[in-house]
């Protein structure tokens, strides 16, 4: 019985060295994926450590294990920018890499610019997705909210941000795109943790690495289902 015990355990054992191992071949063999993330600073990690705290680091050092294959992973993030100025750039930083999935995801900068309306980001989102080419899945994805300060300015910035995400939503929807909902899932875990909001930023606008964590979880219930297909 002993010996079957020892067996049993180093039975066990090699598993996890495979397991561990698994870095030079993946552990599903399957067609090799590349994902762009194309957003603004949020996608970009602005004000956290972009190695290890971002979702996107998160999302890059997961895809890294090869549990899903082979999954390249780019960050096509730029601080500050709304859907005109990435429209701009949507050849140079995510057609030029040929990829599987896009995550588009935009919107916090666009409802701050006074001369931006829903109409034209709706407009600007579904010409995004009318360039990538056909052969690539388009993913949207909605943004955290602003941290709500007491100041009238972020109630003001939150009051013209959410009809930015519900155009996100309907766009998904008329599409028949996959969504991911950082919103809907930001909001409600603040509503049942009233108490660490500020934990979540590190401005009014930026999440802080916990909220980066948030976000990553989010994003991975969506790709989680994409990849194990």
């Amino acid at each position: 019985m002993k010996t079957l015990s020892v067996a049993i355990l180093l039975f066990f054992l090699l598993g996890i060295i495979m397991f561990l191992g698994c870095g030079k071949k993946p552990l599903i063999e399957r067609k090799p994926k590349t994902i762009v993330f194309f957003g603004d600073s949020i996608t970009y990690g602005h004000g956290i450590d972009t190695e290890t705290e971002s979702f996107f680091a998160r999302i890059d050092k997961i895809m890294k294990l090869n549990i899903y294959g082979y999954v390249k992973v780019i960050n096509a993030g730029v601080s500050r920018d709304d859907t005109n100025e990435a429209l701009q750039r949507l050849s140079t930083d995510v057609i030029v890499h040929k990829p599987d999935i896009v995550i588009i995801a935009f919107g916090l900068n666009d409802c701050q610019n006074k001369s931006m309306t829903k109409e034209k980001f709706r407009n600007n989102i579904n010409l995004m997705i009318d360039v990538i080419p056909k052969e690539t899945e388009v993913i949207l994805a909605t943004s955290n909210t602003f941290m709500e300060t007491g100041q009238s300015l972020w109630k003001d910035l939150n009051v013209s941000f959410y009809p930015y995400m519900r155009e996100i939503r309907k766009i998904a929807s008329e599409r028949r795109l996959s969504l991911i909902d950082v919103s809907d899932a930001w909001q409600n875990y603040l509503n049942m943790n009233p108490r660490i909001i500020e934990s979540m930023y590190i401005d009014p606008t930026h999440p802080s690495a916990k909220g980066h964590k948030l976000i990553y979880n989010t994003y991975m219930d969506v790709l989680r289902r994409k990849l194990m297909k």
